[in-house]
C-alpha cells in the first residue's frame, strides 16, 4: 500500500515536471522525494519518470500510478470533508419533499429532534402532490420524498415504508372518543371535517359511503390537511384523516384516533425515497436513516 504522502509527491512532480519545483510547491526537500520514487521505482521493478535534461516525464508505468493517485487523493478529500461535515453539521444541508398532512406533523417533530442533536443542520421542506415527488426525487433536484402512496418509479429507491389507517379524529373528551371502532353510521350525527373531492382519502370514504348506502356531507372540506387538523382541535366536529397525519397529537393524548370498520381495508403507504442513482450527501444519508427507523418504529406500533 502506498502512502498518501508518497501518491501527493508523484502527482506534484507529474504537474511540475520537476523534483525542484515539486519541492517548493511541497514544502518538502527535494532529497526526500527524490529518495522516496527511486524506493518505489525498485519496489515495482520500473522506472516511473523518464529523467530528461532539466524535465522529469512519466513513463507509462508512471501514467498509470500517477493516474491512481490523483484519483485516491480525490477521494480521500471527500471522505475527510464528508467526516468533518458528520462531526458538527455545519453547512451541511438536505432537501425533502412531503405532502401537507406530514409536514405539519410527523416530519416536523423528526427534524425538530434532528435538529436539537445537529443544531447547525439545515433543511429545505417542499409540500408537494405524491406524482412531482416522485419526479423531483428521481431527477435528483430534492434529495428524499417522504409521503404517502408514491408511485413506482424506476429511477427512485424506497428505503423504508408502512401501511396507516385512516379514521376518525376527535378531541379526547369527545363521545366517540371511548369507541375503539367506529361503524359509518355513528358519524351521522357530527359535523365532519373532510378532504376536498378528488384527495384519495376522500375518495374512500365517499365510495365506502355509496356502498352503506349513506350520504355524509361535510361542514368543511379542504386539500389542507393542517387546517383540517387545526379545524378538529377547535372542536368544531369529527376530522375524517390518516392515523400518521396526527401522529403526535394523538400520541401526546391531545386528539383521539379512531379506526372506521368500512375504512379497514383503505390504508395509505407511507415512504421514505431517494433516488436510485447517484450517493446521498451525508446529511440527507443520516436523514434517511432516521426517517427509515421512525417509519419502522412505527409500523411495529
Amino acid at each position: 500500500m502506498i502512502h498518501s504522502r508518497l501518491l501527493r509527491y508523484l502527482d506534484e512532480v507529474a504537474r511540475c515536471g520537476s523534483i525542484r519545483k515539486a519541492a517548493v510547491t511541497l514544502n518538502v526537500a527535494a532529497s526526500a522525494i527524490n529518495r522516496q520514487i527511486i524506493a518505489l521505482e525498485q519496489q515495482l521493478g520500473t522506472p516511473l519518470f523518464e529523467r530528461l535534461p532539466g524535465h522529469m516525464r512519466p513513463t507509462a508505468a508512471g501514467e498509470v500510478l500517477i493516474t491512481h493517485a490523483r484519483e485516491t487523493l480525490k477521494h480521500h478529500r471527500k471522505a475527510i470533508e464528508r467526516i468533518e461535515t458528520l462531526k458538527d453539521g455545519r453547512f451541511a444541508s438536505a432537501s425533502i419533499a412531503t405532502v401537507g398532512g406530514l409536514s405539519n406533523d410527523m416530519l416536523s417533530y423528526a427534524l425538530a429532534e434532528y435538529r436539537r442533536e445537529r443544531p447547525f443542520t439545515r433543511f429545505s421542506v417542499s409540500v408537494l402532490a405524491a406524482d412531482d415527488i416522485a419526479v423531483q426525487v428521481a431527477a435528483g433536484e430534492i434529495d428524499l420524498g417522504f409521503a404517502f402512496d408514491l408511485p413506482e418509479t424506476p429511477n427512485l429507491t424506497v428505503a423504508a415504508s408502512m401501511l396507516s389507517p385512516c379514521g376518525a379524529v376527535v378531541l379526547p373528551d369527545h363521545e366517540l372518543a371511548s369507541k375503539a371502532v367506529l361503524r359509518l353510521g355513528d358519524l351521522r350525527r357530527f359535523p365532519l371535517i373532510m378532504p376536498q373531492v378528488g384527495v384519495t382519502l376522500r375518495d374512500h370514504f365517499d365510495h365506502a359511503c355509496a356502498a352503506a348506502g349513506l350520504s355524509l356531507e361535510p361542514v368543511l372540506e379542504s386539500n389542507s390537511f393542517e387546517l383540517l387538523k387545526h379545524f378538529a382541535l377547535l372542536d368544531q366536529g369529527v376530522a375524517i384523516l390518516n392515523r400518521i397525519d396526527v401522529l403526535h397529537s394523538h400520541l401526546s393524548g391531545a386528539v383521539s384516533f379512531i379506526p372506521i370498520a368500512e375504512l379497514s381495508r383503505f390504508t395509505q403507504r407511507l415512504s421514505v425515497v431517494h433516488r436510485a442513482r447517484g450517493r446521498l450527501a451525508p446529511l440527507p444519508s443520516h436523514l434517511l436513516e432516521r426517517l427509515s427507523s421512525l417509519i419502522a418504529s412505527q409500523s411495529n406500533s
